[in-house]
C-alpha cells in the first residue's frame, strides 16, 4: 500500500465495527447485571489463582524481544466466570456495535440508567461508555 497512514486508519475504523459477545438476562435492572458480573468475576479470580510460568515468559522474551507475563490459568478463570453467569440464568449473546454510539448512550440501558430493565432481542446493539462498560440499546431504523 502506498500510504501506510491511510491503511492504519482504515484498520482502526474497521476494528470498531465488530460484534461483542456478552451475557444478558432480560427483565432485570442494569444494577443487578453489574452486581452479578462483579460477583462472578470475583468468584472466578478467587477460585482460579494466577499461574505465571517463568519458563514461558523467558521463551517469549527471547523469541520476540518483549517480556510478557503469561497466565496459564486465564482460560480456566474465563470458563469459571462464564459458568457462573450461565448458572445465574444469563444467556450468551453476540450483539453488533450500534451505528450511532452517542444515540445509544442517550437512549440505551447502561450505568447512567442503572434502574432501567435490560431488554435485548432482535434489533439490539451495544455501545461502550468511557469506562468500557457495556450499554444495551436498540438499533435506529
Amino acid at each position: 500500500m502506498k500510504n501506510p497512514i491511510i491503511f492504519a486508519t482504515c484498520c482502526i475504523l474497521l476494528s470498531g465495527c465488530v460484534s461483542q459477545e456478552t451475557f444478558v438476562k432480560n427483565n432485570i435492572r442494569y444494577t443487578e447485571y453489574e452486581l452479578d458480573r462483579a460477583e462472578c468475576e470475583t468468584n472466578a479470580a478467587q477460585e482460579v489463582a494466577v499461574n505465571r510460568s517463568p519458563g514461558a515468559e523467558i521463551a517469549v522474551a527471547v523469541l520476540t524481544g518483549v517480556y510478557q507475563t503469561q497466565d496459564a490459568n486465564a482460560p480456566a478463570r474465563k470458563r469459571n466466570y462464564e459458568a457462573c453467569m450461565l448458572k445465574k440464568g444469563y444467556q450468551r449473546v453476540e450483539l453488533p456495535m450500534c451505528p450511532n454510539a452517542q444515540n445509544a448512550k442517550a437512549t440505551g440501558v447502561g450505568p447512567l440508567t442503572a434502574n432501567k430493565e435490560i431488554q435485548v432481542g432482535k434489533g439490539s446493539c451495544y455501545a461502550m461508555d468511557a469506562s468500557g462498560r457495556i450499554i444495551f440499546a436498540k438499533k435506529e431504523d
